[in-house]
């Protein structure tokens, strides 16, 4: 089947039962199977004119409805999934913080962060990373070198370039070892100086006092001798 063929089989099906159609597309691309999840997901999309299907949005609508407990997964699905990966290791650049809007006005929070691991051949691998809402409360607080373990959804994309991106959606973060903050070197490193100046000082004052008694004892015993 050819791609004009392809389109005028999608073509009649969605002419066909339009509401079924969308619903067994978004199935299809989401891995969504919960009859009352996908009508919940499909009245989102008609009551918004400007949403186009399959956009973005859809995903943020099924975290909601995961959250809620309204989607049942089938058991032993997420441990299949190969787009599902956890990540450890440390913040590569400062974090993100954002607050967007969606198509209806309604307003959520979104943060982006890049995080450097090591693969099973030791080389360097970046992951482009994003958290939404109530996903965002940990990796908003996270800072540039700190050591975290996250676990999320992989999602890939190809731009009018033909370019291929990759981005993990979090759906769990946690901090596992805070860097150690310039600020708090600094101050060490500070008392450290303090300290061997004071040293250094209290060394000085000592051998000014042993001048002192020297020349003081040098004197009364030239004393004696008159």
């Amino acid at each position: 089947m050819d791609y004009k063929e392809m389109k005028d089989a999608i073509e009649a099906m969605a002419n066909e039962n339009y509401e079924d159609f969308v619903k067994g597309l978004i199935s299809f691309e989401k891995g969504i199977n919960d009859i009352d999840a996908l009508d919940s997901i499909y009245q989102s999309y008609m009551d918004n004119d400007t949403q186009g299907l399959l956009n973005d949005e859809f995903d943020y609508v099924i975290d909601n409805l995961k959250e809620q407990g309204l989607i049942q997964e089938d058991v032993g699905v997420e441990e299949e999934r190969d787009d599902l990966i956890n990540i450890v290791g440390n913040i590569a650049q400062d974090v993100e913080s954002l607050a967007l809007q969606n198509n209806q006005g309604e307003s959520f929070k979104v943060v982006n962060f890049t995080v450097v691991s090591n693969n099973e051949q030791g080389d360097k691998v970046l992951h482009n990373c994003s958290a939404y809402e109530d996903k965002a409360k940990i990796p908003e607080t996270f800072n540039k070198g700190d050591f975290v373990k996250l676990f999320g959804q992989v999602r890939k994309n190809i731009d009018e370039n033909g370019k291929e991106h990759t981005n993990v959606r979090i759906l769990d973060s946690k901090l596992l070892k805070a860097r150690s903050r310039g600020k708090g070197q600094e101050e060490k490193k500070e008392s450290i100086l303090g300290a061997i100046k004071k040293h250094k000082k209290d060394s000085t004052e000592l051998q000014k006092y042993a001048k002192q008694a020297k020349d003081l004892l040098n004197e009364l015993h030239t004393g004696e001798e008159r």
